[in-house]
């Protein structure tokens, strides 16, 4: 017996709607194996995208062609064709990231992957356009310092708030109780928020976002339905999995050079009008 852990294999087919089930077979007469480099470590995560399947390796994201193969021509371009292949030729993605031990970090939105590469101390985006270091807008010492005391027993708990559309990211830290949980923003580029909860899982559907704490799921960003008896319902903030709100704490860093112009593009306010900062 023999552990390939850099190694993909598959079965027969399954059609559910003729009955047919064949993925208890696995026919040596037929090439039903594909190996990536197993410089890149072991396969963490797979994840299927239109008709490539993206492998995740603790040190390497690699794509593979889907029922298809693809030849190259002299000038080096690749010409895709259609082949008798379950599993076509892997190509990597350029830069040497993976997504470490951490495959809970892993949270996609369209055509958006996000993923924690803790070995290297950097969050990224898997996009059309390769691989991002999105933790370089600003946060490069925090990931540095954070990421270093997960340890062997924390985990990375990543998911996508369909709600706000941002990337919430949770360090879980071995031996230490409090967590830091944050949130990035597409449309800033940047971390806008740091919440104080500490979900087990992350997900959503239908618009809503929900966290799991432990057994229990809790739908975030719940408000009270206004009535004729209470047209402006009490609306608990900052609460979450049963415990008191907690007070909403916005905190400026400003460069203390005052002939220099600042400019924010993380920093949002959403209110009523008629208000000033002296």
């Amino acid at each position: 017996q023999q552990r390939r852990s850099n190694s993909l294999i598959y079965s027969g087919i399954f059609n559910s709607r003729t009955g047919i089930n064949q993925s208890n077979q696995f026919s040596i007469a037929e090439e039903i194996t594909r190996s990536v480099d197993p410089t890149g470590g072991s396969i963490q995560k797979l994840y299927a995208e239109d008709t490539n399947l993206i492998i995740f390796q603790e040190d390497k994201v690699n794509r593979a062609l889907i029922d298809k193969d693809a030849i190259y021509s002299a000038e080096g371009g690749a010409i895709t064709t259609t082949a008798n292949l379950v599993i076509g030729q892997i190509i990597a993605y350029a830069g040497e990231y993976g997504i470490s031990t951490n495959p809970e970090s892993f949270a996609v939105y369209g055509y958006q992957k996000y993923f924690v590469d803790r070995n290297r101390n950097c969050v990224l985006r898997l996009s059309r356009d390769g691989i991002s270091e999105i933790s370089s807008y600003g946060m490069i010492d925090f990931f540095r310092d954070k990421l270093a005391l997960i340890g062997s027993t924390g985990s990375i708990i990543g998911s996508y708030d369909i709600y706000n559309k941002n990337y919430v990211l949770s360090l879980q830290y071995e031996g230490i109780t409090l967590p830091d949980t944050l949130s990035f923003e597409e449309a800033t580029n940047g971390w806008v928020s740091f919440y104080d909860y500490k979900p087990s899982t992350g997900f959503s559907s239908q618009g809503k976002y929900f966290t799991t704490n432990l057994t229990t799921v809790y739908e975030h960003y719940v408000t009270k339905v206004k009535t004729t008896q209470n047209p402006l319902p009490n609306v608990p903030r900052n609460s979450f999995y049963g415990a008191a709100s907690q007070p909403s704490i916005l905190k400026f860093i400003f460069n203390p050079d005052p002939t220099i112009v600042k400019t924010f593009s993380t920093v949002n306010y959403e209110g009523s009008n008629g208000w000033e900062v002296t």
